[in-house]
């Protein structure tokens, strides 16, 4: 096989491996990351569906969440449902400190994940909690925030869904708009029997939650008395002394009721009536720790008191004790704002090293495709440089740049030999059988001499029908049987002409101008009767032994056809 035709070809198998490894490995890691995506959410349902959803199971049901997250390779979309999952457990646990460390997390997973659904339930979650504090102008705003993320009557999840409805009704209340109010109340009601599947706790929690919405809606609209009829009638619908309370249920059902009923009875100054409804909420406020609440409707209840009710004034006044409320208020402000700080900071964090680490991997892909591209380019050139060196009709190697390797031997002070060959009667050829014949022959015989190339012997076009080959380290020996192997390759060639063609060589080896000395010895071997190879060893020429005979003579050529040059 030909040497440089085995490293031109090596270069474009380089280039198109290259290019099959690339897509290879591209489809080899969506198929891993594939496979183990579809491996973790297996896990994930299995635990999911383990899970109890029940205020005496929260450990459990955390227990069974953390160890997901040291899942390999988690998707956003599964961080998020993990990460919203804890925190509703955190929620429901009423931890709310571990809550707002776990919401940052929660959150930024669930926008890159583009879990809207996921993402604006978080923001209702907190809303709710900042409802519970007192803090209305900071949960209203978080409900706002929710509502970018698109329609809550859209969102898949129906627990999800019931939750942000839920929260939803009360911000729309505070801007009244009623109607949508009522609506989402319906949704609620609507998705309420639906539930069951999750758990047999839900139906009777949203259907009470969503029907003490209602009283709250007619109140706001200042329609009181129809507001307390139908509070009065929700309640005893739903009143259970056996049940087990929360405070969701204690939020949601209860409380909404007893305001609704507070507020009529402060209406129609039916005092008495208002003093035991309030005394109601506060046990529900000191019970799940709603101390602003608390003090909300009770400050109100204390400044509507005629001064006929001292004594109850006097009372409301030390539960209240003096200055507590604006110190809560004071703390509340703390703590809302200490609490966006946190998830926002958290989610801040999060954002800068998912920033980072993308831009790392960013860096490290551009990176790879430079190198990748410069690899390729210094190919091409490399392979375009090589065609730019060689001869357009022969294909080997043009004199400029055996000029250029000539010089880089001398001045490396390697040593080297050259063989001359010249094609006998190449004119005579090509006056008898045209010049295609002539380029026939020559790259034909170009062709018998790059199958002898190798990394060290090098082929050259020289001139005309003339070719030089330089050996770099080679004995005499070797180059004299190189150029007789060359030289019986041509005596056996077959053209497409019936015609004999020969060729005489000279070899020039240092410490003389090898160059120079192979011409002298070529024009030798010609003088000598031509087909023969000539070499000079302590300026004595010599010829060597000729040890193949002619096996195509050309019938019917003159002799001075054939001897003439």
């Amino acid at each position: 096989m030909r040497y440089r035709r085995r490293v031109n070809r090596n270069i474009i198998l380089v280039i198109l491996a290259s290019f099959v490894f690339i897509i290879l490995a591209v489809f080899v890691q969506k198929a891993y990351f594939k496979s183990v995506e579809a491996r973790n959410q297996r896990i994930i349902d299995e635990a999911i569906s383990q899970l109890k959803y029940r205020q005496l199971s929260i450990d459990h049901d955390l227990s069974l969440m953390y160890p997901l997250l040291d899942l390999n390779h988690l998707t956003d979309s599964q961080l998020s449902k993990i990460y919203m999952l804890i925190c509703t457990f955190y929620y429901n646990k009423d931890d709310m400190k571990s809550y707002f460390v776990i919401v940052g997390n929660a959150l930024f997973y669930s926008e890159r994940g583009h879990d809207f659904g996921h993402a604006a339930y978080l923001y209702t979650i907190m809303a709710r909690h900042f409802l519970t504090i007192g803090a209305d102008s900071t949960a209203y705003s978080l409900v706002s925030k929710a509502t970018k993320y698109g329609s809550f009557y859209d969102v898949e999840n129906l627990i999800t869904r019931i939750h942000l409805l839920m929260n939803f009704s009360r911000y729309l209340i505070s801007i009244n708009n009623f109607d949508e109010a009522e609506r989402a109340v319906n949704q609620i009601l609507a998705d309420a029997p639906k539930t069951a599947s999750f758990s047999d706790i839900f139906p009777p929690l949203f259907e009470k939650s969503g029907n003490a919405i209602r009283p709250l809606i007619l109140l706001a609209q200042g329609k009181t008395d129809e507001a307390y009829e139908l509070a009065c009638e929700v309640y005893e619908k739903y009143k259970d002394d056996n049940e087990l309370l929360s405070n969701y249920l204690a939020f949601d059902f209860y409380m909404p009721i007893l305001y609704v009923k507070t507020m009529w009875a402060i209406q129609h100054k039916k005092y008495d009536m208002a003093i035991e409804f309030n005394r109601e909420y506060t046990a529900y406020c000191n019970k799940y720790n709603f101390i602003v609440k608390k003090q909300q409707l009770s400050g109100l209840l204390r400044s509507v008191l005629p001064d006929t009710m001292q004594k109850e004034k006097e009372k409301l006044s030390k539960e209240l004790s003096e200055g507590s409320e604006k110190l809560s208020r004071a703390m509340l402000g703390e703590y809302a704002f200490f609490a966006n700080e946190k998830f926002s900071t958290v989610m801040e964090q999060l954002s800068l090293k998912t920033e980072i680490s993308e831009r790392v991997q960013s860096n490290l892909c551009i990176g790879a495709i430079c190198v990748f591209v410069l690899i390729m380019l210094l190919l091409i050139f490399n392979t375009i440089y090589s065609e730019s060196q060689l001869d357009g009709l022969t294909k080997l190697s043009n004199r400029k740049s055996m000029i250029a390797k000539i010089r880089r031997l001398e001045l490396l002070k390697k040593s080297y030999s050259v063989i001359m060959l010249d094609i006998d009667n190449f004119k005579s050829l090509n006056d008898s059988y045209g010049h295609m014949f002539g380029d026939e022959v020559l790259k034909g015989i170009a062709d018998i001499v790059l199958d002898h190339e190798h990394k060290h012997i090098k082929a050259y076009r020289y001139g005309g029908e003339e070719i030089a080959i330089i050996f770099e380290q080679a004995n005499i020996e070797d180059v004299i049987r190189h150029a007789e192997s060359i030289r019986s390759k041509i005596c056996r060639t077959k053209w497409s002409q019936t015609v004999r063609v020969s060729a005489s060589f000279g070899i020039g080896t240092k410490p003389a101008n090898p160059i120079k000395q192979a011409d002298e010895n070529l024009y030798y071997a010609k003088s000598k009767g031509k087909n023969i190879t000539a070499y000079k060893i302590n300026d004595v020429r010599y010829l060597a032994e000729r040890r193949l005979e002619i096996r195509n003579p050309m019938p019917n050529t003159p002799l001075e056809l054939l001897i003439k040059k």
